[in-house]
C-alpha cells in the first residue's frame, strides 16, 4: 500500500491541484550554485502554488557559503527550517514539505 504522501507527489506531478491547508508560508533561500534547490524552485515550487494561492512564496538566492534554508511556516503559528544543504534530489525537499504538513494536519484533527 503507497503512502499518502507518495499519492499526493504523483498528484502534484501530473498538475492536478493538491491542497496544502495547513502551510501559510514558505520562505527558500538558496545559493544558486546548489542545482537541487535551483531545480526545486524552478520546477516545484510553482507546482505546489497551482491550487495553493493562500501559500506565500518567497526565494531568495545567497552566496555558496551562506546558509541555505527552507523556511516553513504552519497555520498553528509553529515554524519549521529545513537545512537544504541535506538534500540531494529536490522531490526529498518536497517530500519532507508534505510530511510537515500531513503531520500538522493529522495533529489539527486529534486535538
Amino acid at each position: 500500500m503507497r503512502s499518502n504522501a507518495a499519492k499526493r507527489i504523483d498528484r502534484m506531478l501530473t498538475f492536478r491541484p493538491m491542497p496544502l491547508n495547513q502551510l501559510k508560508k514558505i520562505e527558500v533561500t538558496y545559493a544558486r550554485n546548489n542545482e537541487c534547490v535551483s531545480d526545486f524552485v524552478r520546477d516545484l515550487v510553482p507546482l505546489m502554488a497551482y491550487g495553493n494561492k493562500h501559500i506565500v512564496f518567497r526565494t531568495k538566492t545567497v552566496e555558496a557559503e551562506e546558509e541555505e534554508y527552507c523556511a516553513l511556516s504552519l497555520n498553528s503559528g509553529s515554524n519549521t527550517t529545513l537545512n537544504l544543504k541535506l538534500y540531494r534530489y529536490p522531490l526529498q525537499i518536497l517530500q519532507r514539505i508534505l510530511d510537515i504538513a500531513g503531520t500538522e494536519a493529522e495533529d489539527t484533527r486529534n486535538s
